[in-house]
């Protein structure tokens, strides 16, 4: 079974939600986010502080996505043979109090537990004046997306060859360690926003989501796309495209933006419009069709 698939029958005949971040009335938003063993991380990879900043990051930045800053949040560990050794729980500790401040969250509660592999959730609260829902998108509204895209796929590939050269060494970072895009919240909601998600999955599933949940034909422009450089020499096209973990905001606006907000830049990738639901890339002036989307948690055959 996909993904999708499982979602819809855990809810049974209850529509499953489109958002990352549940919104309770009038100004609550809740989101909650895993690392597991061998699926998002492996120990060789990732130190148990990488591991602290990256389980608060990609937190934040759900509730960044919906328009909201983080407050209180609850953690879940469950603890391997390896995980559970005192060295380890200190380090972890310690980086997750550091990031937990630097953006002035509270540690609510939790729970503890001996697992056979490393299993990291955090639950986070925040509050939010008015949502950014998936769905809010209306026809005629433009697609952006912040700084570029594949450095986080070009990491991983790196990781995988062992390479040592230098050259890779802010892509293999910026894999392990991604960063919200937090800091330019403040800027982004001086503009109307009608929708917003993070790119976690890679452009390609992410905007179809995207589209999908706002009921209309996303058209985007493959040429106007920012990729890493580096990453698209290596990679190629499609592996950018599909990079995944990369938490750059992808949001729909009738507003003309400006091309850098608090430092970042912001580049307009395409367009809303009536139709069926989904997505279509745009390169040369004719349709073209990705040869993978990205990586796929359950293929279809499971």
């Amino acid at each position: 079974m996909k993904e999708s698939e499982i979602i819809r029958t855990l809810f049974g005949t209850t529509p499953p939600p489109e958002d990352d971040c549940y919104f309770l009335a009038p100004n609550r938003l809740v989101t909650t986010d895993s690392l597991s063993e061998g699926t998002h991380f492996l120990h060789e990879w990732s130190s148990p502080q990488v591991l602290a900043k990256k389980l608060v990051e990609v937190n934040v930045s759900d509730i960044t996505a919906s328009g909201g800053w983080p407050k209180e949040c609850f953690l879940n560990l469950g603890l391997s043979p390896l995980s559970r050794k005192k060295e380890w729980i200190r380090s972890f500790s310690k980086e997750l109090r550091k990031s937990l401040d630097q953006y002035g969250m509270k540690l609510a509660g939790g729970d503890t537990f001996s697992a056979s592999k490393t299993q990291l959730t955090l639950t986070v609260v925040g509050t939010v004046e008015k949502p950014w829902l998936r769905s809010g998108g209306k026809p005629g509204d433009y697609l952006y997306t912040t700084g570029s895209l594949g450095k986080s796929q070009l990491g991983f590939y790196s990781l995988k060859k062992k390479s040592k050269d230098k050259l890779y060494k802010e892509a293999i970072e910026h894999h392990l360690s991604p960063k919200s895009r937090y800091a330019i919240l403040n800027s982004l909601q001086k503009f109307q926003i009608h929708a917003c998600m993070d790119i976690t999955d890679g452009l390609i599933q992410d905007s179809e989501r995207l589209a999908i949940a706002s009921k209309g034909k996303l058209k985007i422009q493959v040429e106007s796309v920012p990729l890493d450089p580096l990453a698209n020499k290596e990679l190629g096209l499609d592996l950018c495209l599909g990079s995944g973990e990369e938490l750059e905001l992808l949001f729909l606006s009738p507003t003309i933006l400006p091309t850098v907000l608090a430092g970042i830049p912001v580049t307009m990738v395409g367009r809303l419009e009536k139709g069926k639901p989904g997505v279509q890339f745009i390169k040369g002036g004719k349709i073209y069709v990705p040869k993978s989307r990205g990586f796929l948690h359950f293929s279809e055959e499971e």
